[in-house]
């Protein structure tokens, strides 16, 4: 009686372990996508910098080709060379798109 005592006791521990070791296995790790830093610019049709700046907004940045002007949280990026027909001067500074490559 005494062999059947200890073989329950053991299948017992057997399962309190397995049960033990599924319980302290981590879960697994839920990863976030990265951001595409490309996506950070709306494109401003019809817009320039000196439409902006007559707006009020600032002038942080002159480099080569273009200037960052700021008016509190918003800030844009305009080029300063001769784009071609239809193509935008400005561009609008935003969050990346959550979900693309940064």
């Amino acid at each position: 009686m005494k062999s059947l005592g200890v073989g329950a006791f053991l299948i017992a521990m057997a399962a309190g372990t397995a049960f033990a070791q599924q319980a302290a296995a981590p879960p697994p790790m839920q990863q976030t996508p990265p951001k595409l830093c490309l996506s950070q610019y709306t494109p401003v049709p019809g817009q320039s910098a000196a439409g902006l700046i007559t707006a009020g907004f600032d002038i942080k940045a002159a480099v080569t080709g273009g200037l960052w002007v700021q008016k509190d949280r918003e800030v844009y990026y305009c080029n300063s060379g001769r784009p071609l027909e239809n193509e935008p001067l400005c561009w609008r500074l935003r969050e990346p798109t959550a979900g693309n490559f940064c």
